[in-house]
């Protein structure tokens, strides 16, 4: 629960500070958050498994950059950028801030010693980064970029790409690092992975539909001239 909401508080500063529609995709926002803390969670929780901590990292930002290419539809070189800064740089930055405001309360050897701390530390940070965004927004400190101007052709089919093979890498690799101990909480680790990238796909791909329908009146026209 504590890592949904600081992914939906990471989202929504993201998204608010650059004008990217926040509101409007907030169900698929939760669905992704939700996701992406149940792979954390089963990392976590599969303590023997140790080299499966690459995992996390690897998984959110490739679920944000994606979520950003195929549901808000941004070019993908700008996604890149704004996974970085909005997505993973200004989220930390606040936890910093709040783990060195704390006391000591959360510092690195407490949030070892104490996992309730850990989840406090994720609720508090999401919770923060909702309320300034919400701040931004009421307010209007926001950027807006023209994204439009670094926009390529190949990006739709690279979208696709990294949809398709990061649902299958992900889960194929964490089969093989543990090939001779696959337990429940891995299993479920893999389905988790694998369906939110599918899901992502699934925006992916109905983008490229649109954009063929959208296309498509025009090409008939050229065709008839």
């Amino acid at each position: 629960m504590s890592q949904t909401i600081y992914s939906i508080g990471s989202f929504a500063i993201m998204l608010i500070l650059l004008k990217l529609r926040f509101r409007k995709h907030i169900k698929t926002i939760i669905v992704v958050s939700i996701l992406n803390s149940i792979i954390n969670y089963l990392v976590y929780f599969n303590t023997g498994h140790i080299h499966l901590g690459f995992i996390v990292p690897i998984i959110s930002v490739l679920i944000t950059f994606l979520y950003l290419s195929a549901v808000t539809k941004v070019p993908t070189l700008w996604s890149f950028i704004v996974t970085v800064t909005g997505g993973i740089v200004v989220p930390v930055v606040i936890q910093l801030a709040i783990t060195f405001g704390s006391l000591g309360y959360f510092m690195p050897n407490e949030l070892k010693n104490h996992i309730d701390r850990n989840y406090a530390l994720d609720t508090i940070s999401g919770v923060i980064c909702c309320l300034v965004a919400f701040i931004l927004y009421t307010r209007g400190w926001s950027f807006r970029f023209d994204f439009d101007k670094l926009r390529f052709k190949w990006e739709r089919i690279t979208v696709i790409t990294i949809s398709v093979l990061a649902s299958i890498s992900l889960p194929t690799a964490i089969v093989v690092l543990n090939i001779h101990d696959i337990t429940k909480g891995l299993t479920f680790l893999c389905i988790s992975s694998f369906l939110a990238f599918v899901f992502l796909l699934g925006y992916a791909l109905k983008k490229e539909k649109d954009e063929n329908d959208y296309l498509n009146p025009f090409k008939e026209v050229r065709h008839h001239d």
